[in-house]
């Protein structure tokens, strides 16, 4: 493992893009965000995750240089179409619409269709939060999960975040999938040849399975039995509001011959209209604290002072990249 700092990381996300193909714009969007997941404890959707970027663009499946479009809805409605580039820069072009009708009537909606991979959901609402907006953010993504007891794969991950900003400059960050865990840790019980717990997956026969190896075949299973599947749907239907693909018909991330094309939908709220809110919130948490020993997380919104540990081997993965648009040989 090696220590690096937001810049560093920055710094290498853009270069790396860059030599992908994405234009100036998106390159720095991306690094923006994958430098927040690594800075905020959210690995599988930084650095690595830039693979599947990578992949996509050689295959054609991602657009690298979107010509994104924006349009209103109503006063308090817009829709992004993201011209099947990245989700995050998708957003980013929807924004400032979003904070300005939330400013003026309240309450707004951005939604955003046709995207590629909706990457950390908290990077959203903590944008949300600098500008003193609530926020719930929904996201689909190609169908890896049951739901309702099937034994086919008909959801994904499908994951929702929400923000609530408090006084004292920080923020409420929750940022969760709705399945048990991420596909990826069955590749590590897999190649560490542990077993994995009984509810996480079902094997391709819809058989509950122990086994890494039988769940990669098979389908994740949401967390807390029928009431996160509840929740998988919820995020499903918000996101497909925008006009986007189901998790059912979402093309993979960088296989296949149809480019993805899946749905989001924010929503913040100006709480500044609300006289007394984030007094309360402030207040309701520090009871929590104080006198119930509640070890609730407060995020901070500013951390480009931090430094994380990164592999060695994935950091100069990327360095290589960077240099010669090419991933070697692990």
């Amino acid at each position: 493992m090696q220590q690096v700092n937001a810049a560093e990381i920055w710094d290498l996300v853009y270069r790396s893009t860059r030599q992908a193909g994405f234009a100036t714009a998106v390159c720095e969007t991306l690094a923006d965000a994958t430098t927040e997941a690594e800075l905020y404890g959210k690995p599988t959707v930084g650095l690595e995750h830039l693979f599947y970027y990578f992949q996509a663009v050689t295959n054609r499946l991602i657009t690298p240089t979107p010509q994104v479009q924006l349009t209103s809805v109503t006063d308090v409605m817009s829709l992004v179409d993201a011209d099947h580039g990245p989700m995050q820069y998708a957003y980013r072009q929807g924004e400032d619409a979003l904070i300005q009708a939330a400013q003026a009537h309240g309450l707004a909606l951005l939604m955003i269709k046709n995207a590629f991979a909706g990457g950390e959901l908290g990077y959203y609402a903590r944008r949300l939060a600098k500008h003193g907006l609530v926020s719930l953010a929904f996201a689909n993504s190609p169908a890896v999960m049951s739901v309702g007891g099937s034994y086919d794969r008909l959801l994904g991950t499908n994951p929702l975040s929400y923000g609530v900003p408090l006084a004292d400059g920080r923020a409420i960050i929750i940022d969760q999938a709705s399945s048990s865990t991420a596909r990826v840790n069955f590749q590590k019980y897999a190649t560490r040849r542990e077993a994995i717990p009984e509810s996480w997956a079902l094997n391709r026969h819809g058989q509950p399975t122990t086994d890494a190896q039988a769940a990669l075949a098979g389908t994740l299973l949401p967390f807390g039995g029928y009431k996160g599947g509840n929740i998988a749907m919820l995020v499903e239907f918000m996101a497909m509001l925008s006009g986007g693909d189901s998790s059912y018909e979402a093309a993979p991330y960088y296989a296949g011959e149809r480019r993805q094309g899946i749905g989001a939908t924010i929503v913040a709220i100006d709480a500044n209209k609300l006289p007394g809110y984030r007094h309360r919130i402030d207040s309701l948490l520090d009871q929590f604290r104080r006198d119930h020993g509640s070890k609730i997380r407060l995020t901070e919104l500013e951390v480009n002072n931090r430094r994380v540990e990164v592999r060695q081997s994935l950091w100069s993965q990327l360095q290589h990249y960077a240099q010669k648009g090419e991933v070697p040989e692990a």
